[in-house]
């Protein structure tokens, strides 16, 4: 059986958007695109949780050594809190990273301190 890799420490905050900020969106720092449409296909799989989700590549805003740094978003269309409450979605995306390989996952709660402005 093959191991998953270790990836290293990765970041999330929820923020929400749209014109009446009423979009739902989990952004990512230090997860591959890849890993984190996985996590919500199987998150999303049983369509209990929403209809849906969109992923997007966003520049972040931290800069080191010359280098920037790409974030990921992941909007979640009609969120149904009735079946999980915003807790228990942060814990089962916590819970899948964690079974993916990442070794450490940091909720940050203020999206100002998480885009480092």
């Amino acid at each position: 059986m093959n191991k998953p890799p270790l990836y290293t420490d990765a970041a999330y905050s929820i923020d929400y958007r749209g014109d009446n900020d009423d979009q739902l969106t989990f952004v990512f720092l230090g997860a591959d695109t890849d890993v984190i449409k996985a996590v919500f296909r199987w998150l999303i799989a049983g369509g209990n949780i929403a209809k849906g989700f969109l992923l997007k590549d966003e520049h972040a805003c931290v800069w080191r050594n010359g280098k920037h740094f790409w974030r990921v978003s992941a909007q979640i269309d009609s969120p149904n809190y009735e079946f999980a409450s915003l807790d228990d979605m942060c814990l089962l995306i916590e819970s899948r990273l964690r079974a993916i390989g990442y070794q450490r996952i940091v909720r940050i709660n203020d999206y100002n301190k998480f885009l480092n402005i």
